[in-house]
C-alpha cells in the first residue's frame, strides 16, 4: 500500500487533512489497519442513525450519545435520561453470515454491555459526569431514576428472523432491527408515547403467554395501537401468532391517515418546547420537560386550543389581553396573548395570571404558562411560566384575589374544551 503523507486527505473520507483526522504521524495504511477503520465508521454510522432518531424523537435536551467514565471508557452508545426515566441504548451494526443470521457471540456481546452499563450505573449507583449539547456537563445522579429500559439495536443487513425481546437474569432487553428502530421512534416520537409501548410490552411479556411474531417488531406495534395500546386481549389465548404484514395493513387504513393529517398541529407544541430550550432562563429544562410529558395525541389537543385561542385574542378590540385556561389531571394550561411590545411587562403579568389560575383550579397543584402576541404576525416571541404549589395557604389565597380583582379575571368565565379522537372517523 501507498505511504500517506500527513497534509494528505485522509482515505477516511472525512475531508479533514490525514494528521488532523486518523493519525498524527506517517505510517503505512495496511490491509488491517484499513479494515479497523473501516467498521469503526461503520459503526458509528449506525451509532448516528440511532441518535438522530432518539432526538427527533425525545428532543436533544435528554439524549447523551457516548456517555464516558472518567476513565474515558464508555458506559453505552446512547443515554436517554427524562426525569425519573432512563432508557440504555447499545448499536451494533452487524454483517450476516452465510446462513442468514448475526454472529450469535457478537450479537451476546451486546446485551452483555447493555447488562454491565445498567449494573454498572444502576446497581453500584456510581455517578458520572455526562455531557449535554445545549448545557454541557452535568453529574447524573443514578438514584433518582426509578424507570429503566434497555435496548440492544442490531442495526445491520436484518435476520429473517431474531428474538425480539430476552430475559437475562430477570432483565428485560428490547431488540430491534434497523427497520423496527426506525418505524418505533417515528410512530411512538414522544418520551410518553415511546416508553407506554415498552412498559405494556414488558408486563404482556412477564407472563407465560408464548408469542410467534413473524416479521418485525412493527407487526407487534400495530397490534398495540390497534387495541387501544394494549395487549390485554392476547391474553386471553396461551400461544399467540401474529402474522407478518399486520403493519402495512394498519398503515393503509383511513383512520391511521386521517391521524397522521390531524397530528400536523401537534408538532407546534415540540416547535414550543424547542422555544423553551432556547430561552436564557437558568431553570428551562423543568419547563420543557414539563411540556415533553405529553403524548402526541395530548400535543395536538393543546396546540389546537393555543392556535383557537389566538384567533379569538386577534379578534379583540378593547382588551389588552386574552387568555385560553385548560385544567388538566394534576396540572393547568394558561395561554396567554397581549399587546404590549414590552416583553418583561408580558412576562410579569403572565406569572400574576398562573398564580391566580394556580388559586382558582386548587385540585391542580402546578401551573404552565405561555405568553405571546395578541396579533396575529409572521413570527412571534414566546415567554415561559412553571408554578408548583404543593401547599396553598390563605396568604397565597389572598394575593390570587388580589390579581383577579386587579385584572378582572375569572368572572363570568366561560369554559370551553376541544374533543377529538386520536383515529379520526372518517366517511366510506
Amino acid at each position: 500500500m501507498a505511504k500517506i503523507g500527513r497534509n494528505d486527505p485522509c482515505p477516511c473520507g472525512s475531508g479533514k487533512k490525514y494528521k488532523k483526522c486518523c493519525l498524527e504521524k506517517e505510517e503505512d495504511l495496511s490491509t488491517s489497519s484499513y479494515d479497523k477503520r473501516y467498521f469503526e465508521l461503520k459503526g458509528r454510522n449506525a451509532e448516528n442513525f440511532v441518535y438522530d432518531l432518539a432526538q427527533q424523537s425525545f428532543l436533544t435536551d435528554w439524549c447523551y450519545p457516548n456517555p464516558q467514565w472518567d476513565d474515558g471508557k464508555e458506559l453505552c452508545d446512547l443515554l436517554v435520561v427524562f426525569g425519573e426515566i432512563a432508557i440504555i441504548w447499545q448499536v451494533k451494526d452487524l454483517k450476516r453470515q452465510e446462513n442468514g443470521r448475526y454472529n450469535q457471540g457478537e450479537v451476546d456481546k451486546n446485551l452483555r454491555q447493555l447488562l454491565g452499563a445498567k449494573r454498572k450505573l444502576f446497581d453500584l449507583k456510581q455517578k458520572m459526569v455526562l455531557h449535554n449539547p445545549r448545557r454541557g456537563d452535568e453529574e447524573f445522579d443514578p438514584s433518582n431514576i426509578k424507570e429503566i429500559y434497555l435496548i440492544s439495536a442490531l442495526v445491520g443487513e436484518g435476520e429473517d428472523y431474531y428474538e425480539f425481546v430476552k430475559k437475562i437474569k430477570n432483565k428485560t432487553i428490547h431488540i430491534l432491527d434497523r427497520k423496527s428502530t426506525g418505524i418505533l421512534l417515528n410512530e411512538l416520537d414522544t418520551i410518553s408515547d415511546f416508553i407506554g409501548y415498552l412498559k405494556e410490552k414488558e408486563r404482556f411479556l412477564s407472563s407465560d403467554i408464548k408469542i410467534d411474531l413473524s416479521g418485525g417488531e412493527e407487526e407487534l406495534l400495530a397490534y398495540y395501537l390497534i387495541n387501544e395500546r394494549s395487549f390485554k386481549k392476547l391474553e386471553e389465548g396461551n400461544y399467540i401468532i401474529i402474522q407478518e404484514g399486520f403493519w402495512e395493513g394498519f398503515i393503509k387504513k383511513p383512520e391511521f391517515l386521517a391521524k397522521k393529517e390531524e397530528d400536523k398541529i401537534s408538532y407546534f407544541w415540540d416547535f414550543l418546547i424547542d422555544k423553551a430550550h432556547l430561552s436564557k432562563e437558568k431553570n428551562y429544562e423543568i419547563v420543557a420537560r414539563e411540556m415533553a410529558k405529553l403524548n402526541r395525541f395530548e400535543r395536538r389537543i393543546k396546540s389546537k386550543t393555543f392556535f383557537e385561542g389566538q384567533a379569538k385574542a386577534s379578534l379583540e378590540k378593547k382588551n389588552i389581553f386574552f387568555r385560553r385556561t385548560i385544567p388538566d389531571e394534576g396540572i393547568t394550561y394558561c395561554f396567554f396573548y397581549a399587546k404590549t411590545p414590552d416583553r418583561e411587562i408580558r412576562k410579569n403579568r403572565l406569572a400574576e395570571i398562573c398564580f391566580a389560575t394556580r388559586g382558582h383550579f386548587k385540585e391542580n397543584k402546578r401551573v404552565l404558562g405561555i405568553a405571546t402576541e395578541m396579533d396575529i404576525l409572521p413570527k412571534h416571541s414566546f415567554e415561559f411560566c412553571l408554578l408548583d404549589f404543593p401547599e396553598w395557604t390563605e396568604k397565597e389565597e389572598k394575593i390570587a384575589d388580589e390579581i383577579k380583582e386587579k385584572l378582572g379575571i375569572f368572572k363570568n368565565q366561560e369554559m370551553s374544551r376541544f374533543s377529538d379522537d386520536e383515529y379520526p372517523k372518517t366517511q366510506t
